[in-house]
């Protein structure tokens, strides 16, 4: 009966649709029939499999929302949700669920990974995790990065995907046994870039991504669907300046966070061997107006920040451009800035991943305070010049690189 129905709605989408391109004549007498152009039949054809993913999205849109409500019911009378966050993940997962069905994905193994997740997310909405200014990933009794990166894997086609600069990260490799420091100064499409990067990186380079630190803003450690995939990763929290003056009454106890994290960050840059992510824009991409995702704009002074404690940490800092390219999968909302607790949607699609050569920070050198100070520094050039100089020509970089990717993968 379903099945007929499915027959009877795709007939209907087809031939309105055929209706729709069909062009109008004059009346005229009957003519030989010839063969249809090629071109009426490709846009039929389109048209037919349009019409069937539409009739296939909307039944598994349907049946696969009626399960995550049921599950939701049966959670809400176990736990107290916030009707706001019941909405969310009756959407969120809704969105998950059906396009794990038209990527034919296993359905029973990625529900499962569903369950287990919202499972987690209720657990963190009774008792919120608190995140220190440097979270290392929980692994043990739960292994929170497995579920983040169990989670992501059913959004990414890997099939499809890109690492692009693959010989740049055996650099980096090398370079963190022997002690260094690498940065990867990164643009920021998707709250799910940490565990995308994981997604695209693990088979290749084991370690090197689970090893990874993050500069993560407070959203992902304080929005409920978000706290989960965010226990399972090492991170150095950070209230952004987006954030720190609201609400009034908490901005001194943000700035003290804030400068713990930068003593602990200098810490860890002087005990020397890791790798930092960090979006100098402070935030993700946003689309234009005509819709097309440029990488942002980067803050001359977050780069300046990292190029400081570097040289204070008696160790070599290697920085590095990387260009991710991920919006697709999970994309930001349209407005900056909004409340905790965003709508969310996925969609099976590519992600790729271009790692730059190593920037040579020293070719940007020092402005002075005041005469010959600090030692060395170019006289001719202020330090505000040089500072953003310096964050011009790293963005220009992952920017390049951005739109090789989007290109690679036929995006606009």
């Amino acid at each position: 009966m379903v099945e007929d129905r499915r027959r009877c709605l795709l007939v209907a989408v087809l031939l309105a649709s055929a209706d729709a391109v069909r062009p109008a004549v004059a009346t005229r007498p009957p003519a030989v029939r010839t063969a249809a152009p090629v071109m009426i039949m490709d846009q039929l054809k389109k048209i037919a499999d349009d019409g069937a993913l539409a009739v296939k999205q909307a039944a598994a849109e349907k049946v696969v929302g009626e399960r995550v409500a049921a599950k939701l019911a049966a959670a809400q009378a176990k736990y107290d949700i916030p009707q706001k966050y019941t909405n969310l993940m009756q959407s969120f997962f809704t969105s998950y669920m059906t396009e794990i069905y038209l990527a034919d994905r296993d359905l029973d193994e990625y529900e499962q990974i569903l369950s287990t997740l919202m499972k987690k997310v209720l657990e963190t909405a009774q008792e919120p995790h608190t995140f220190q200014p440097f979270h290392e990933a929980i692994r043990a009794p739960f292994d929170y990065y497995k579920m983040g990166c169990d989670f992501a894997n059913g959004m990414v086609d890997a099939d499809r995907s890109l690492v692009l600069g693959a010989e740049q990260i055996e650099k980096m490799q090398q370079q963190i046994a022997a002690g260094d420091n690498v940065v990867l100064f990164a643009n920021h499409q998707s709250e799910a870039d940490p565990q995308i990067f994981s997604v695209l990186l693990d088979p290749k380079v084991p370690g090197f991504a689970e090893e990874t630190i993050f500069v993560a803003g407070d959203r992902v450690t304080t929005d409920l669907l978000a706290m989960p995939f965010s226990m399972g990763r090492n991170l150095l929290c950070i209230f952004s300046k987006k954030h720190v003056d609201n609400p009034p009454e908490l901005k001194s106890t943000k700035q003290r966070h804030n400068r713990m994290v930068m003593k602990t960050m200098q810490q860890l840059m002087t005990d020397g061997g890791k790798c930092i992510w960090v979006a100098p824009s402070g935030g993700r991409d946003r689309p234009s107006d005509d819709g097309k995702y440029e990488v942002a704009p980067f803050d001359s002074k977050s780069i300046e920040m990292f190029r400081l404690m570097s040289a204070k940490a008696d160790r070599p800092t290697h920085f590095y451009p990387l260009s991710m390219f991920t919006y697709p999968i999970c994309p930001p909302p349209t407005t900056v800035g909004g409340e905790i607790g965003e709508q969310r949607t996925v969609k099976y699609f590519p992600a790729a991943l271009h790692f730059g050569e190593e920037v040579d920070v020293s070719r940007f050198s020092e402005g002075c305070v005041t005469d010959n100070f600090p030692a060395g520094c170019d006289a001719n050039s202020s330090r505000d010049e040089l500072r953003e100089a310096l964050a011009k020509h790293v963005h220009s970089i992952v920017s390049s690189n951005y739109q090789d990717l989007a290109a690679k993968l036929d995006m606009p």
